[in-house]
């Protein structure tokens, strides 16, 4: 599963101070690089956002606990969606409702209204 890891560092808490933490960690050989698909650091240095893939979310503790002591998470499950296969299943959804409308013997303008709404 992927999760967007967004992060803030503490307000003690220096870009160069991450940085160390990093560089201690990579050098120990804790770091788990193939499990992160994506980094993202933030111009301040101290805030931004990991794309990490983990099976669980006790797996995406290990990854980002070294960490916590210096920054905030904020942390979602992310869903990889194709832009195409999206786009055809809300034309399929749309339409559907619009016959769905039609049965139900909805004039053209009440069927115009509900289509502003949603």
């Amino acid at each position: 599963m992927l999760w967007y890891c967004g992060y803030q560092a503490f307000p003690q808490v220096s870009a160069a101070d991450l940085a160390r933490r990093f560089l201690r960690r990579h050098d120990a050989g804790s770091n788990q690089p193939k499990d992160l698909r994506g980094w993202y650091a933030f111009p301040s240095g101290v805030s931004g956002f990991v794309l990490a893939e983990a099976a669980t979310p006790a797996e995406l503790s290990k990854i980002l606990e070294p960490y916590s002591r210096l920054v905030s998470w904020t942390i979602e499950a992310a869903t990889e969606l194709n832009y195409n296969q999206v786009l055809e299943e809300l034309r399929r959804s749309t339409h559907r409702l619009a016959v769905d409308d039609l049965a139900a013997g909805a004039s053209p303008a009440e069927m115009a209204e509900r289509a502003q709404r949603r």
